[in-house]
């Protein structure tokens, strides 16, 4: 017969007790008057009145010259006094996840969302709670060293200010793929190996995608490149991003939003160009432009563009009189030895092809639970 264990989780309590009340509680039952004790322990009276009062803590020094006296161990007068530090640092910050500002604060992130995800505890539903929560998933200690940490860099958007991602959701995001990449070594940054890899990348979009991700994500690590895909959240519009998160290493940051090849590829090869060509003290958050475009995203469309194809190519393509047939575009496609779901998401773009046309020549990934 088998004989179920109960475990009780660890009781963690919401109060604590100044070293002060023990030390009256052991002068009590010993019989010692302040001063008696004053004098024992090498202090002056109105120092042990302090202590007793809660005014003045308990130090090291002090522990140990209770010990003495009282033969209570140091550890334990220490214990008590981080106990009571710890009591007022707790009772001080939930004073400050309190206030309205606090709670608005709390109230711009995809709460909900995270705790499905198992970033935020199931536990956490005030916005006291949810503060602290917070914090500890963004890696900071109060609000304001969310701003310091968050606004050292700017974010491009390759978006129309209309059509935005939301900042504390777009964050959000990012903090995921962080999050995913801490968890993993790379090599230092080498841009003549990325190169090296991004040549080779045409190959890679004929194989699956069980196959290929693998193979590509262990390829940008060894050339000090965080390869991290990321479900996007709600008021998320970006394909990816891409940033550094230390002098030698950055972070491809793709959200599969669109779940076809071409925008996959694409947006892979697009990162990767504002890594080689653009400075690093930015965090490049793309999309489509929905008409507002700028020099560094027009130079990364064009780096993807001729990693994937060739610009020469693909403009030799569209420049045939006549509509494009299914058989041209699939001749074309194995000639250039990409896969032809690419070339269609490239010729759409360039409004060659109508939208709604070949579409089933893509691939379509979607995310496992």
């Amino acid at each position: 017969m088998a004989v179920a264990e109960t475990r009780k989780a660890a009781w963690t309590p919401s109060w604590a007790v100044h070293p002060g009340e023990v030390l009256e509680e052991h002068l009590e039952a010993r019989g010692l008057t302040q001063a008696d004790f004053a004098r024992r322990a090498d202090m002056t009276a109105k120092h042990v009145s302090t202590i007793l009062s809660g005014k003045a803590p308990v130090t090291i020094e002090t522990a140990r010259a209770f010990e003495r006296v009282l033969g209570l161990k140091a550890t334990v007068w220490a214990r008590l006094q981080d106990a009571w530090d710890l009591h007022l640092s707790e009772q001080s910050e939930q004073a400050v996840a309190s206030t309205d500002a606090v709670k608005e604060w709390v109230a711009q992130f995809p709460v909900t969302e995270l705790r499905k995800r198992g970033h935020l505890p199931a536990t956490a539903k005030t916005a006291e709670e949810l503060y602290g929560a917070l914090l500890t998933f963004f890696g900071v200690a109060s609000k304001a060293a969310f701003s310091k940490r968050f606004d050292r860099l700017a974010v491009q958007y390759r978006h129309s200010i209309a059509h935005r991602s939301d900042d504390a959701c777009l964050r959000s995001w990012l903090q995921l793929g962080e999050i995913q990449a801490r968890n993993r070594k790379v090599a230092p940054y080498d841009a003549d190996t990325f190169q090296v890899l991004l040549s080779d990348v045409k190959a890679l979009t004929l194989e699956s995608v069980e196959s290929f991700f693998p193979i590509l994500k262990n390829r940008c690590a060894q050339a000090g490149v965080q390869l991290v895909a990321v479900k996007p959240l709600p008021k998320t519009r970006l394909s990816g991003a891409a940033w550094w998160i230390s002098s030698d290493q950055a972070i491809i940051q793709l959200s599969l939003r669109h779940k076809t090849n071409d925008h996959f590829w694409f947006s892979f090869c697009h990162e990767a160009g504002h890594i080689l060509l653009h400075k690093r003290d930015v965090i490049f958050a793309d999309d489509e432009t929905n008409g507002c475009e700028n020099t560094l995203e027009k130079e990364a469309d064009l780096f993807a563009e001729e990693t994937l194809v060739g610009r020469d190519a693909i403009n030799a393509l569209i420049s045939r009189p006549g509509p494009l047939s299914k058989n041209t575009v699939c001749a074309f496609s194995k000639s250039i030895g990409v896969h032809a779901g690419i070339v269609v998401g490239m010729l759409q773009h360039k409004k060659k092809l109508p939208w709604t046309h070949m579409n089933d020549l893509k691939e379509r990934y979607d995310w496992s639970d």
